[in-house]
C-alpha cells in the first residue's frame, strides 16, 4: 500500500467527522498516555469548532461500557488507542455511528466491513508499533480538519516518547513520528538535539541530576546522591561557581565528554565482564546518548520543557487516579494546575525509586541468569507502578537484553508475574517460552507489551523451572 492511500483513507475520516461537527461527538480514549494524549488533542480541536463533546477514558472496553456509552446515544462515537479484536464489537452496537483510531496490529481481511469507520496504520504498511501512535495518527486526521492545528504536534512526540518509539538512531524517531517531529521543529515548538540523556534536569544541580534520573536505571548511580558526586569529583568536573552548585545546563561540551567517560568506566567496574573493556565501555557510552526532544515555548524550569518528563508527569496523574490534570496540560492550562503535578511527579518518582532501592538492596529478590531476570516483588510492587518498574528495569544497561519475571503477590495467595521484554531482547525466544504457559489456560494474559500470568502457590517452582527450561532449550533462537 502507497502513502497516498493513506492520505486519501485520513481525508475519508476526516470527511465523516466534519459531518458530525455541529452535532453531539463522545471520545472514548484508553486510559493509558496514548490514549490521553490522543482525547485531549481531539478534545481541543472541538473545542476550537464549539462542538457539543464529551471525553471519557476507560482501561477497556468490557460489555458493561460499550453498552453505557450506547445507550447514552451520541450522533458519533470515536474510540482511541483500544485493541483492534474490539473492532467486531464496536460495529455491531454502533453500526454507522463510529470511528476507530489505533495503531495497533490489523489485517484487512478483518475489519473489511468496516475499514471506511477506522484508521490504523497497518492496513497502509506502517509499523504502527515504531513509526506512529494513535495520538499521531489523532493529530494527522485534526491537522487536515484545520491546518492550525499543526501547533498541536507536541502531543504525538510525547505519545510517541511513551510508548517507546524512539528507535531510530541515537534514540531519534522514525516513519510518520519523523515527519511530525520536522514539522513542530519547523514551527520553532520543538527542539532536538543530540546530548547525554542524563541531562533531562538541567536546572538541578550536577550531582542531583545524575541521581533523579531513572531512564536508564543504573545502579549505584540512579538515586544515589554520593556516588554521583564521587564520579564528578574523579572526573575532575567542577562543581559550584561561587556559592552555588553548576547544573547540567552550565557545564561544557568538554566536562560532558569527561562525565561520560567517569560514568561508563563506573557501570564497567561495577560489573562483572568478559567482554574486551575498551568495547564494552563503548557500546555503555553509546546508551546513554540520545536525542533530546525539548517543548521551546515551556518555561525554562518547567516539568514540562522536556518531552520525557511530560510523559512522566501524565504518567503520574494516571497512576494517581488525576487524569483531569493531565488532560488540563495537554490542553495548555499551567499555573496551579501545573504546582500540583509536579506534587505528584516527585511522590510518584520518589515511590519507584524507594521501590527499587529496596529490590536492589535485598538480594535475594533477584534471580538474574543468562537471558532472563526474576525479580520477586512482594510486599513492594503494586499494579499502581509495576509497569513503570518494569520499563525502567526493561531499559536499564543491566537488563535490557533479558526477559523480566516480576513477580507480586495477589490477596487470594496466587503469584501473578508481570513478563516484559527488555527493550533489546529477541521477540522469537518470548514466542517460544510463553507456549509453555498455555497449560494455565485463562490464566494468561497477553497484553501488546507485556504478558500477565497468575500462577497459584503451589506451581510457582514448576513455572519457574518451565520457563528457565524452555529459555535453555533456545538460547541460540
Amino acid at each position: 500500500m502507497s502513502k497516498n492511500e493513506f492520505n486519501t483513507a485520513l481525508k475519508i475520516i476526516v470527511e465523516k467527522i466534519n459531518q458530525f461537527l455541529e452535532k453531539d461527538i463522545i471520545i472514548i480514549g484508553k486510559k493509558n498516555c496514548d490514549g490521553l494524549t490522543a482525547g485531549s488533542l481531539f478534545s481541543y480541536v472541538l473545542l476550537k469548532s464549539n462542538t457539543k463533546f464529551t471525553l471519557r477514558l476507560e482501561a477497556d472496553l468490557d460489555s458493561d461500557v460499550l453498552s453505557k456509552i450506547a445507550s447514552e446515544n451520541h450522533d458519533l462515537n470515536i474510540f482511541i488507542d483500544f485493541s483492534s479484536m474490539e473492532s467486531s464489537k464496536i460495529n455491531n452496537l454502533f453500526k454507522n455511528k463510529f470511528i476507530i483510531i489505533n495503531h495497533d496490529i490489523a489485517f484487512r481481511d478483518q475489519i473489511k466491513e468496516y475499514e471506511e469507520k477506522q484508521i490504523n496504520p497497518y492496513l497502509y504498511g506502517i509499523d504502527g508499533n515504531r513509526e506512529i501512535t494513535s495520538c499521531g495518527l489523532t493529530f494527522l486526521l485534526s491537522e487536515k480538519i484545520n491546518r492550525e492545528n499543526k501547533k498541536l504536534s507536541i502531543l504525538p512526540i510525547v505519545s510517541a516518547l511513551a510508548e517507546n518509539q524512539n528507535l531510530g538512531p541515537k534514540k531519534s524517531l522514525i516513519g510518520l513520528n519523523a515527519e511530525i517531529a520536522s514539522m513542530a521543529e519547523s514551527m520553532r515548538i520543538l527542539s532536538i538535539r543530540t546530548d547525554l540523556i542524563f541531562n533531562k534536569l538541567d536546572q538541578k544541580s550536577l550531582p542531583e541530576a545524575l541521581a533523579y534520573n531513572i531512564s536508564p536505571y543504573i545502579e549505584g548511580i540512579t538515586w544515589n546522591k554520593e556516588n554521583c558526586y564521587k564520579i564528578l569529583k574523579n572526573a575532575g568536573i567542577v562543581m559550584d561557581r561561587g556559592r552555588k552548585m553548576k547544573t547540567f545546563a552550565e557545564i561544557s561540551e568538554e566536562e560532558k565528554n569527561m562525565l561520560l567517560d567517569a560514568i561508563t568506566k563506573f557501570i564497567f567496574l561495577s560489573h562483572s565482564r568478559n567482554d574486551d573493556m575498551s568495547n564494552h565501555i563503548e557500546k555503555i557510552a553509546n546508551n546513554l546518548i540520545g536525542c533530546i526532544f525539548e517543548f521551546t515555548k515551556e518555561d525554562i524550569n518547567s516539568i514540562l520543557k522536556n518531552a520525557m518528563d511530560f510523559v512522566f508527569a501524565i504518567k503520574s496523574c494516571i497512576n494517581y487516579k488525576k487524569t483531569g490534570l493531565a488532560i488540563g496540560i495537554c490542553m495548555g492550562e499551567r499555573n496551579n494546575t501545573l504546582t500540583e503535578i509536579e506534587e505528584l511527579v516527585l511522590h510518584y518518582k520518589t515511590n519507584i525509586m524507594n521501590s527499587l532501592e529496596k529490590i536492589f538492596k535485598e538480594k535475594w529478590r533477584i534471580l538474574d541468569r543468562d537471558y532472563m531476570v526474576f525479580v520477586h516483588g512482594e510486599g513492594i510492587l503494586n499494579d499502581e507502578i509495576i509497569n513503570d518498574i518494569s520499563l525502567i528495569l526493561g531499559e536499564s544497561l543491566a537488563f535490557k537484553k533479558k526477559l523480566l519475571f516480576l513477580r507480586t503477590l495477589t490477596n487470594d495467595e496466587m503469584y501473578k508475574f508481570y513478563i516484559k521484554k527488555g527493550v533489546d531482547y529477541n521477540s522469537k525466544k518470548l514466542d517460544y517460552i510463553l507456549q509453555g504457559c498455555q497449560r494455565y489456560d485463562n490464566q494468561v494474559q497477553n497484553f501488546d507489551d507485556q504478558v500477565i500470568i497468575n500462577i497459584p502457590f503451589s506451581k510457582v517452582e514448576e513455572f519457574s523451572s518451565l520457563m528457565r527450561k524452555r529459555l535453555t532449550e533456545n538460547e541460540d533462537m
